[in-house]
């Protein structure tokens, strides 16, 4: 995921499960520098894996009995 700096929910962290740029002018210059170093599939696989976790039916499903 690459989006704009901001607030971002726990498993999303930039450089890890995700990339955020400052400004929409550096979208372009971002997803070049990580596809030149290589990371990219690691951040994508990562945060797919993050947002499988967190918000899997069965982890909403706890948070839903912690509710009630």
């Amino acid at each position: 995921m690459v989006s704009d700096a901001g607030n971002y929910p726990e498993p999303m962290r930039n450089g890890e499960t995700m990339v955020i740029y400052d400004r929409p002018e550096d979208i372009s210059k971002t997803i070049e520098r990580r596809l030149n170093d290589a990371t990219w599939d690691a951040i994508g696989q990562a945060g797919n894996r993050a947002i499988r976790e967190e918000y899997s039916k069965g982890r909403q499903f706890e948070r839903f009995l912690e509710l009630v």
